[in-house]
This record gives structure tokens, C-alpha cells and sequence, in this order.
């Protein structure tokens, strides 16, 4: 296993790619590697139930060695990744016919204010509330406005990208993040 980590640290994605996609073990299992936990934390993004979330990722992957003859050469690989996810993730809630939330997100920066113990309380308790608030909101939009909101803001991913991984066009990912945003400020504020 150590020596497995050592090998799959000295190679790139792009190299993990073209071995899985000339039929070697070794590339998926360095894809798998390094960006499982990734893919997994997209997941749970757009839906907050892990045993879900894995075996969607599971079969990602044995989706993968099973038609890696048909891959494609691509220039980002955990954006096909994503996007393969994404279908996989849509396809599965569309058979099952759940829709499930975007769980609450953690990482709201907090303000930088050190005046005095009051003045630090109220803004924590500012920051609480405006968090629940904005956790709220979120947690009412449309499943397709939570995750272009969560591509956008929370991967960093440029609109482009999120159109690619959405299988949408460019305009359409503009309307629901204009959408999104503009429910989200009527809701906060």
C-alpha cells in the first residue's frame, strides 16, 4: 500500500487518465486516489446523504473501467469527473424521485472586528443568525440553483465550467445564478 501511494504521488492526473484509458489498472486506481474525496465532497454538495453519495461515486468508477475504452482525452479530468458525478447523481434521485438538500455550509468568513468583548458577541451573534439565515435560503431553492451556487462559490468553478459539468448552456447557467442570488438577498436581507 505505502508503495502504491508513492507511485500514485510521483504521476499526474492527466497520466492516471491515459493509463486508465489504455486499459491499466493503475490509473484508475490513481484517479481514485486523488480525487475521491474530492468528487465526494461535490456529492454531498447537491445531496447530504453519504451512503448515497458513495454509491454513486462507486458505480462512477466502475463505470469508468468498464467503457475506458470509450474515454475521451480530455483537458481537465476531475471536470468530466464532476459532470460524470453530477449525471450519475440526477439520474439516480430522478429513479428514486427524492429530492434532498444542500446541507448547511460551514465556511461563511466571520467578520474581523476586536473592539471590545460586547462589540465581538454581537457580531458573533450577527454572523449566527445572518449564517442561518443565508443556511435557510439555501436550503429553499431549486435543486438546480443550489448547485450552481455551489459550483460558483463554494469549487471556485469559472461559469464555463459549470456549464460543461451541468450539460446546460452558458446562458442558462447565468439565469439560475441570477435567480439564485436574487432569492438568496431577498431572503437574507
Amino acid at each position: 500500500m505505502n508503495n502504491t501511494k508513492s507511485s500514485i504521488a510521483s504521476k499526474t492526473i492527466d497520466s492516471f487518465w491515459d493509463s486508465l484509458r489504455n486499459g491499466k489498472q493503475d490509473g484508475l486506481e490513481g484517479i481514485y486516489f486523488l480525487l475521491y474525496r474530492r468528487l465526494f465532497q461535490m456529492g454531498m454538495s447537491v445531496v447530504k446523504d453519504e451512503e448515497f453519495v458513495a454509491d454513486c461515486l462507486q458505480e462512477v468508477f466502475i463505470d469508468l473501467w468498464k467503457y475506458h475504452k470509450n474515454l475521451p482525452k480530455v483537458d481537465h479530468v476531475h471536470l468530466y469527473l464532476f459532470r460524470a458525478l453530477n449525471h450519475k447523481i440526477f439520474k439516480e434521485i430522478k429513479k428514486s424521485k427524492q429530492r434532498k438538500s444542500i446541507p448547511l455550509h460551514e465556511n461563511l468568513k466571520r467578520y474581523a472586528c476586536s473592539e471590545s468583548v460586547e462589540k465581538q458577541l454581537i457580531d458573533k451573534q450577527q454572523h449566527e443568525i445572518l449564517t442561518h439565515q443565508l443556511a435557510t435560503a439555501l436550503g429553499s431553492l431549486p435543486i438546480r440553483q443550489k448547485e450552481v451556487i455551489h459550483y460558483l462559490f463554494f469549487e471556485e468553478v469559472s461559469y464555463e465550467q459549470v456549464s460543461k459539468i451541468m450539460g446546460i448552456n452558458l446562458r442558462s447557467v447565468y439565469t439560475l445564478a441570477w435567480k439564485a442570488i436574487t432569492s438568496l438577498r431577498k431572503s437574507v436581507f
